[in-house]
């Protein structure tokens, strides 16, 4: 597992002092709508999928957080002193590093840790940009094609134990569209259905 470091010595050490591990399985949630932001992860291995979540429970995939990265909402939330406003789950089994919130202001005096901050906001507002984007502008069948790719790759295998509900919920869209869209998908062959099993073709 490639360890996450600085190249700052001060800062290293700082962050090697208070960083915490944490590991998840599969499907575990890190983070919940409405929960008090106490730490940052930042990702060594696996990856976490970030979903926003409304008041009504209603869902929608945002991103993906890959091996060295962080979430930019969570740092935005912290820094501004808010609750979560995304659910964050672990896509597969993912070994974390927690950093207490109270030195992503504290660390602002490193310009590599501000340079980790700014770079972080700018990726993550990009794909922001491209999820709106994708809802604003495409057909439902291309954003559900561009879900399942997304998914794949970020675990790294081409069959996703998943149901079509939650798919539906992820998609915010009825578990009906969803199971005839899939349908039509395996009718182009670009994946194949099984029971609570989806297998994405050509993704990789």
């Amino acid at each position: 597992m490639k360890e996450f470091s600085f190249v700052d010595k001060n800062l290293q050490q700082e962050f090697t002092a208070v960083a915490v591990r944490k590991s998840l399985a599969t499907n575990d949630i890190l983070m919940n709508p409405g929960d008090t932001i106490r730490y940052i992860p930042i990702v060594l291995k696996g990856s976490i999928r970030i979903v926003l979540q409304n008041q009504n429970g209603d869902e929608y995939f945002l991103y993906h957080l890959f091996p060295g990265e962080s979430c930019a909402l969570s740092l935005s939330c912290c820094q501004s002193r808010k609750i979560s406003e995304v659910k964050a789950v672990a896509e597969d089994a993912t070994d974390l590093l927690m950093l207490p919130v109270r030195y992503v202001d504290e660390w602002m005096k490193y310009s590599e840790w501000k340079k980790f901050v700014s770079d972080t906001q700018s990726q993550r507002f990009t794909e922001l940009l491209e999820t709106i984007e994708s809802v604003a502008f495409t057909k439902l069948d291309e954003q559900l094609w561009h879900y399942l790719v997304k998914r794949v790759q970020a675990t790294g295998n081409d069959t996703l134990h998943i149901t079509h509900q939650e798919i539906a919920t992820e998609l915010n869209s009825p578990r009906e569209v969803i199971t005839r869209l899939l349908n039509q998908l395996q009718r182009l062959n670009k994946i194949s259905l099984g029971r609570n099993t989806v297998k994405v073709h050509s993704a990789m």
